[in-house]
């Protein structure tokens, strides 16, 4: 009997595998799963931001136009990633519970950049039900964030530091994370 409920479910996998979206599925979930594992964890040393890497053009869901610039003097949480992608589509419950307890400080920004147009994000956004804030990228990343893999997440100190740089599914939604934030907050 249990020889026939996995022979069911190893065949159920395969053909899930076989289509697009099975596989994003899968890999979503897998993701999900060692982003609960994983946790941030804080640099050796912090990196200086020169003022150059903050100037950074993109455009919201609206279509209106935002600079990384803005956000100079806050703490940023600076995440880049892609709809298409299982690790970045893996994180995002946690990056919108991060994003669900810091939303209302204005001493803190969430900036999820993908180079995507803005209809396929926001398509992914409202078929998700995320409320974090997406941008896409009018020209290639600056110096300080390039990265050849996605997700790759930064985060700056009010000083223009980078105290984080995790590639990979995390877990920013938990505790360690929130300590963190906390902590940057208060400096």
């Amino acid at each position: 009997m249990l020889s026939k409920i996995s022979d069911i479910v190893f065949l159920i996998l395969i053909i899930t595998l076989l289509f697009p979206q099975g596989r994003m599925f899968i890999g979503g979930f897998i993701n999900n799963l060692k982003s609960k594992i994983s946790q941030p964890g804080l640099l050796a040393e912090r990196v200086p931001v020169d003022y150059v890497d903050m100037e950074w053009s993109m455009t919201d869901r609206s279509g209106a136009d935002f600079n990384l610039i803005e956000n100079k003097g806050k703490v940023v949480f600076l995440n880049l990633w892609a709809t298409w992608c299982p690790p970045c589509v893996g994180e995002m419950p946690g990056i919108q519970d991060l994003y669900d307890k810091f939303k209302d400080n204005p001493d803190i920004a969430f900036v999820l950049v993908s180079n995507e147009d803005q209809a396929t994000i926001s398509k992914f956004m409202e078929r998700k039900k995320y409320s974090f804030p997406v941008f896409s990228s009018k020209n290639q990343a600056p110096a300080a964030f390039l990265s050849r893999s996605i997700p790759t997440t930064f985060v700056i100190s009010k000083k223009g530091e980078v105290v984080i740089r995790e590639v990979g599914a995390i877990n920013w939604g938990g505790k360690k994370m929130n300590g963190i934030i906390e902590d940057l907050l208060d400096e």
